[in-house]
């Protein structure tokens, strides 16, 4: 570390300019890097309904209804000629209305009511298949069309909005966390040119990581969303490390160039540790089967070792080269000493052990949570949103099923078309039975006549059915169609839908909780047995932060409202990586300071040395939190926001006030366990 030092010395402008060029290099190539808005894209290769999507496209060149349009008041005929228009959409590849339904030539009063009241009240409610490519374009033709008293809504709307958040509210995220976070900088900084020091070392190393998103096939609307400011938020107290490294050498006599040499080496193993915890614990998402964790594992870990970088070989020359007017703009510290806090938590260190009654409480809590898996929220005062409950509370909560079974066998098919249509949810079944009947073979019919309904090898059953995409009782209505359908077909048969991708959704992400945390905790755990060389350390460490996460997710569950899945498998992955950290820059001070001191003052002066330190990353990795949650739209992303923000906080109240309770009270174990600790014992 020491010839790396001073390599980065000797070559500090060329490293100025290095990244400088591969800033913009990035920056360039960020724009071209692919977002995927489909959560459905992620769920599991060899679940039942990827497995069947694939199929389908295969098949199929048609897919199933993923938007309804409300047109009011026409009559039949204005109906069956907007379908033709909407048909003549360019990404509209099928529209379906009540003429596949029914025989329009008879009287609708004649005809089965519980058809026409799915699809027409005065006005026509059309079944539109678009392509996902393209949706704010199809989206605001199909809006035309529907006029201002009509409505439109449904998956091409979900992923509309999505893409609409996603481009606007990264800048906006940023527009508030840049200035936010500079003050946060300003009252723990020496110098008022330090925070934007500190902020342009961190924007670059996110510059690289966005621009290098480019060689990956595509990464989420999420991962988009939220992984500049969580790299920021995470990955700062690097940066501040250094900067506090190089003002102890400088204070101690050391020149400029020296005092950065030192500073590098005494900062980097500090660094590195930190880091290593935080890369594993974001890698641990990548063992995901929702594949989700491991797009957002990949790019966010990518990001830390892309701060650490910058941090060590770009920082010292931007330090360098920023020495006198670093000098002339130097001011006291605006944040107070908290020198008091240090002798009240050493005094009551063991009585704050007794918090830790909550936390078996809290792990029960946060086991009972109620989740969501998909993302269809929309803001209250949107024309998107008013759509959407016009035309559920008018024609019911529809969605679309596809059902894939073997072609030929007509008799079966028959008896299952049947045993649908009894069901109370179904509401209209598109399929060659309902089109033809089993007694007419279907060789005697135009190929284009059917093309929707088979294929050379399947027959499709396109179901609409009345049921929300998730909860308990859409997911019980996708697993009786599954049990419907096994009983004829056994499991030649295949069903996609929006629900149904959801119910994979849930049993994917279900398993994946046990393995993605126990791996996160035993990574984690590992390092800290490295750095530490103690068997004790890494299992006080661990259960500070754990606990921590237990009470932040157990809010949801008193508050009573429902937490995205998503949000709480990834946090408790990010939570144990970003946070673990606090825990380890205390300890590291408490067993320097037990060297000389009893416990008593060792707790006391690690709480005064560490308290202001920790307080920083701490308030921004909250501060990240709390816009991510006030300023996204997308609910997953809002979620994730006022989830990590409140664990960021509840980490560092638990470092500072549970964790050296745990100091004080396993003292002696942690010595005896810990290779060549020496702690002062004083006589009796």
């Amino acid at each position: 570390m020491n010839r790396i030092a001073g390599w980065i010395v000797r070559f500090r402008r060329f490293l100025l300019i290095f990244f400088v060029v591969i800033s913009v290099i990035s920056g360039l190539a960020a724009t071209a890097v692919k977002v995927n808005y489909s959560l459905a894209d992620y769920v599991p290769d060899d679940a039942p309904s990827t497995l069947a999507m694939r199929l389908m496209e295969k098949e199929f060149d048609q897919a199933i209804p993923n938007v309804r349009m409300y047109v009011p008041d026409v009559s039949p005929v204005e109906a069956l000629a907007i379908k033709q228009e909407v048909l003549r959409l360019p990404h509209v590849t099928g529209v379906l209305w009540l003429d596949d339904f029914l025989d329009m030539k008879e009287p609708l009063a004649l005809q089965d009511p519980k058809v026409i009241e799915g699809f027409y009240d005065g006005g026509a409610l059309f079944q539109i298949t678009a392509e996902l490519k393209n949706e704010q374009s199809t989206l605001k033709e199909l809006q035309r069309m529907a006029g201002e008293k009509g409505a439109v809504e449904g998956q091409l709307v979900d992923q509309a909005m999505v893409q609409m958040a996603v481009n606007a509210e990264i800048i906006t995220i940023m527009i508030f966390m840049i200035p936010l976070g500079t003050l946060i900088l300003m009252s723990s900084t020496r110098s008022w040119l330090e925070p934007l020091l500190l902020l342009a070392t961190i924007g670059v190393a996110i510059l690289i990581n966005m621009g290098t998103n480019v060689f990956l096939p595509e990464v989420s609307f999420i991962t988009q969303a939220v992984a500049a400011v969580l790299q920021l938020a995470v990955s700062m107290d690097y940066a501040i490390f250094l900067l506090h490294a190089r003002e102890e050498y400088l204070a101690a006599g050391y020149d400029n160039i020296e005092s950065m040499k030192l500073a590098i080496v005494k900062s980097s193993n500090a660094i590195l540790a930190s880091s290593m915890t935080t890369v594993l614990g974001f890698l641990s998402l990548v063992f995901m089967s929702y594949k989700i964790g491991s797009d957002m594992g990949i790019v966010l870990a990518k990001g830390v070792v892309f701060s650490l970088i910058a941090v060590i070989f770009f920082m010292p020359t931007m330090i360098l080269a920023m020495d006198r007017s670093l000098q002339k703009t130097m001011h006291r510290p605006l944040l107070p000493t908290f020198s008091g806090l240090g002798k009240i938590i050493s005094k009551a260190a063991i009585w704050l052990l007794l918090m830790g009654l909550l936390f078996p409480v809290a792990f029960l809590a946060q086991s009972k949570n109620d989740f969501k898996y998909g993302m269809d929220d929309y803001q209250a005062e949107s024309r998107e949103a008013a759509d959407r409950k016009f035309i559920r509370d008018n024609f019911g909560k529809y969605l679309s099923m596809a059902m894939m079974v073997p072609k030929g066998d007509w008799g079966r098919e028959y008896e299952l078309y049947q045993d649908l249509s009894s069901m109370e949810e179904v509401m209209a079944i598109t399929s060659y039975q309902s089109q033809v009947g089993r007694l007419l073979p279907s060789e005697l019919l135009p190929k284009e006549q059917l093309s929707m309904l088979l294929s050379e090898n399947y027959s499709r059953i396109i179901l609409t059915v009345n049921s929300d995409k998730e909860g308990d009782k859409a997911f019980d209505l996708v697993d009786r169609i599954r049990d419907m359908a096994e009983k004829y077909y056994g499991d030649k048969y295949y069903l996609i839908g929006e629900s149904v991708v959801m119910r994979d959704m849930k049993t994917s992400i279900n398993r994946d909780n046990l393995i993605v945390n126990g791996l996160a905790v035993i990574s984690v755990w590992l390092v800290l047995l490295i750095s530490f060389k103690s068997l004790s350390i890494p299992f006080l460490l661990i259960l500070t932060i754990e606990a921590s996460i237990w009470v932040n997710l157990a809010v949801p569950y008193v508050m009573g409202t429902k937490l995205s899945y998503i949000g709480y498998l990834i946090v408790s992955t990010v939570q144990l990586g970003a946070t673990v950290d606090y825990a380890i820059l205390f300890t590291q001070h408490y067993l320097s300071n037990r060297k000389n001191h009893d416990k008593h003052e060792a707790i006391r002066l690690t709480v005064n040395q560490t308290f202001t330190t920790l307080l920083t990353p701490a308030l921004i990795l909250t501060l990240a939190g709390a816009i991510l949650s006030v300023v996204s739209s997308i609910e997953v992303v809002s979620q994730l926001g006022t989830v990590l923000g409140r664990g960021a906080f509840l980490s560092f109240l638990m470092v500072n006030f549970f964790l050296p309770g745990l100091l004080y009270l396993f003292d002696r174990l942690i010595e005896k366990s810990t290779w060549k600790a020496k702690f002062l014992r004083r006589s009796t």
